[in-house]
């Protein structure tokens, strides 16, 4: 008998039998992109952004190239990836007719390999910045004549451009504005850069894009219905009180939602119940522990565990004299101070005014756990 896989999902392309609720930011997005705007999707890391940008890229019907600005460290390696997703998107008969078609003016500077039927291409090393993002610009004209309609350039994480080039949301700003059927969608994770760079005044793409916020949750009876048709349609049960203590300790997190569910499955012989579930959650906080660890020592604020601790143990109302005293903390504007900066580290996402919550459950189990 042929073994079962494990069900949930931990780091894998897109998957619609796998997609929970943001329906709102989808159609937003495509609502957009349909009206002719550029956009920013803003989430906190492993927050389901990818998957969303995924499934527009799947089933929006929008010709898009999509580009992961993680792991570039220059913008040659920057626009070779772009090329090759364009080559990807227009299905060439062969790398050679593509260049002789779309990069002709640009071609003594392309190399491309082909292994096993994937293309590679490379760009020369001796070209410069500025003919590396003319031919990318005049390569993205093209592919959008090619394709009769709006085209659309992902780009994801990218806050992470500093590593590519300071210059390239100033040059992508200047090549927008002159194009209405290319179109771009920007994501990013960390919040501060992204607020910086679009929505204070003094960001290069201030006003540029319309904004798209992931910033709640997943809804809890949608997130128990999945938990409880996954195990159920590989042959192991789960209770629905289970179900929902799943949920109760992720707190509907989309990554830590299917970490939990990946490794209880995994423990799972027929049945789980209320005490596995816990058992393995503690047992992926422990795994995560150094890190956590070493989270704390490198930030090494004065009075850090005092705010976590706050911030975990209070709902709201931070910045009451007795709330102070309890934690020990000098002063309202010294607490307003580190969680600006838990905020720009990703630790604390704010969740209204006065209001704030450790965006990692698992951090959040460690901080009760560990800072007594």
């Amino acid at each position: 008998m042929a073994s079962v896989s494990n069900p949930f999902k931990i780091g894998k392309l897109y998957s619609a039998k796998d997609f929970i609720d943001r329906w709102k930011e989808y159609e937003s997005l495509c609502s957009a992109i349909e009206s002719g705007n550029n956009a920013v999707v803003v989430a906190p890391r492993r927050f389901g952004k990818t998957w969303l940008l995924q499934k527009f890229m799947a089933e929006s019907g929008y010709p898009a190239v999509y580009v992961d600005l993680f792991g570039l460290f220059s913008l040659r390696g920057f626009v070779q990836k772009v090329v090759k997703q364009v080559y990807e998107l227009l299905k060439e008969e062969s790398p050679m007719v593509f260049v002789g078609k779309y990069l002709k003016n640009f071609a003594r500077y392309v190399k491309f390999s082909v292994d096993l039927g994937s293309v590679s291409f490379a760009l020369d090393g001796d070209v410069s910045d500025d003919i590396l993002i003319e031919q990318m610009y005049e390569l993205l004209e093209g592919a959008q004549k090619a394709v009769g309609r709006r085209l659309v350039v992902i780009l994801d994480e990218f806050q992470a451009y500093g590593a590519i080039s300071e210059r390239l949301p100033e040059s992508l700003r200047s090549f927008f504005q002159t194009r209405s059927d290319v179109l771009f969608v920007f994501s990013g994770s960390m919040r501060h850069m992204i607020e910086e760079l679009f929505f204070e005044a003094s960001g290069v793409l201030y006003h540029s894009c319309l904004r798209i916020d992931m910033t709640s949750m997943l809804p809890e009876n949608e997130c128990v219905e999945y938990i409880l048709r996954k195990f159920e349609e590989t042959d192991k049960n789960i209770s629905l009180e289970s179900a929902r203590k799943v949920y109760e300790l992720t707190k509907g997190h989309p990554y830590f939602l299917q970490l939990l569910c990946y490794e209880l499955w995994n423990k799972t012989e027929s049945s789980s119940g209320i005490e596995q579930v816990e058992e393995v959650f503690d047992y992926l906080c422990d795994r995560e522990a150094y890190g956590y660890d070493m989270i704390i020592e490198t930030l090494d604020y004065k009075y850090l565990r005092n705010v976590l601790k706050l911030i975990s143990e209070q709902d709201g109302d931070y910045f009451s004299a007795e709330n102070l005293e309890k934690y020990k903390l000098p002063s309202a504007g010294a607490l307003n101070k580190l969680l600006k900066r838990l905020t720009q580290h990703g630790i604390l996402e704010k969740q209204g005014r006065g209001k704030y919550q450790i965006i990692d459950p698992l951090f959040e189990r460690y901080v009760v756990r560990r800072l007594d």
